[in-house]
């Protein structure tokens, strides 16, 4: 028979008390700091997607005749975009999904409207933004490495 252990079971068998440390309580936000932190950080996301852009569309200028990296460079750039336009869409539902909260900023009412939704969306729109600019700098990394190396 298979005996099930616990923690405050587990050293006792060889004499040992086991007290756990106290834990230090965690430190509180509050709603207004929460919702700045997240805009800012969807605003970050997004202006570091646009600049990243930019930056490859103005490189490519100086490239001349290379075809594939002239491709992967305009790949990364538009995945780039795709991801700050994410990140935008995230931050206009953070918003709405705060102003539905509030009895003075609410626009009109919604029938059907779900914070729970809204949250599940703007948490998957927030993961494809993070990867698509990982996949895009990844991309661009590689057009970068290999542009001078021969075919």
């Amino acid at each position: 028979m298979i005996r099930q252990r616990d923690s405050q079971t587990e050293g006792q068998e060889f004499g040992i008390p086991m007290e756990h440390p106290p834990q230090e309580p965690a430190p509180q936000v509050s709603l207004d700091t929460a919702v700045t932190l997240s805009f800012d950080y969807l605003k970050q996301l997004g202006t570091i997607a646009m600049t990243a852009a930019a930056g490859l569309i103005a490189l490519v200028q100086f490239v001349d005749g290379d075809k594939k990296f002239f491709i992967k460079i305009m790949v990364a750039a538009a995945l780039m975009f795709l991801s700050a336009l994410m990140a935008f869409f995230v931050q206009f539902s953070l918003m709405d999904r705060i102003r539905q909260g509030h009895e003075l900023l609410r626009t009109r009412e919604r029938v059907g409207y779900s914070q729970k939704g809204a949250k599940r969306i703007e948490g998957i729109f927030e993961g494809a933004a993070l990867w698509l600019l990982s996949i895009s700098m990844g991309i661009a990394f590689h057009a970068l490495i290999s542009a001078g190396m021969p075919a």
